[in-house]
């Protein structure tokens, strides 16, 4: 007869498990088979410390968790990486099981990497009739490298009328900060945007903006726009920084 599996080798197979649920979600497209993993009072703490080590917490229970697979499924070419790389503890009394683990993490869309790091997790499980179920996981993020984040713009108008705006988004280890000077010259019902001293934008007012090619040729539609400020933040978001940032937080 085989011996019994001691069950804290049972609930380390249940967090394996998991894991590799949650890693193949975009194969599988069956956000179902992860949420079998959850209580339905599940609810969670995340710490991170991002690249330049600002913290952030996020609380979350099993409808937010549930949003967020079906985000995930919704982004175009989205992976992700959750890698068990080491189990540290693991303990059983009674119903009640506690897991800590050192995870490897990364999200990707389309082979670019958004960000990666290590998270060290503590689960909670609870073994109801129907078996082990995850109602906690605490969460201490280490983000080593993000390329695609949240994103902070201030913008400067000055006396002149010019916009001084000034971006920080993420790049690989660190944030970079960068610097554009926006100028409108209202024209024949059309207003040129210039941007860093050359011309690149027309603009009807309510209405769309213009990248422009060379020659002043309209090349594509960015987006539209109601007054100059909504302009400023619509080529910032939707042409000149759509690639570095997932959101933006903008102020005056």
């Amino acid at each position: 007869m085989a011996a019994a599996q001691k069950p804290e080798a049972e609930i380390e197979k249940f967090i394996k498990d998991y894991a590799k649920a949650y890693e193949n979600i975009t194969k599988s497209r069956d956000k179902q088979t992860v949420l079998n993993y959850v209580s339905k009072d599940l609810f969670s703490t995340i710490i991170k410390s991002n690249v330049v080590d600002n913290f952030g917490l996020i609380q979350s229970t099993y409808a937010d968790f549930d949003s967020y697979l079906e985000r995930i499924l919704r982004t175009d070419g989205m992976t992700v990486t959750y890698s068990v790389k080491d189990i540290l503890r693991s303990k059983v009394r009674g119903k009640t099981g506690v897991v800590v683990c050192e995870i490897a993490v990364q999200v990707a869309s389309k082979g670019e990497i958004w960000n990666k790091g290590t998270e060290i997790t503590t689960f909670v499980l609870k073994n109801y009739k129907n078996g082990w179920k995850i109602l906690n996981f605490n969460v201490v993020n280490l983000e080593e490298e993000q390329n695609k984040g949240t994103c902070l713009t201030e913008i400067f108008k000055a006396n002149t009328g010019n916009y001084m705006v000034k971006t920080i988004v993420p790049k690989g280890e660190s944030y970079e900060s960068n610097i554009n000077n926006i100028e409108f010259n209202p024209g024949n019902g059309i207003v040129f945007i210039s941007l860093d001293g050359e011309n690149a934008y027309s603009w009807i007012k309510d209405g769309p903006i213009t990248r422009l090619a060379e020659g002043n040729q309209p090349e594509r539609v960015v987006g539209p726009a109601i007054d100059e400020y909504d302009a400023v933040l619509t080529i910032i978001k939707q042409d000149l920084y759509k690639g570095n940032c997932t959101e933006f937080k903008s102020k005056k």
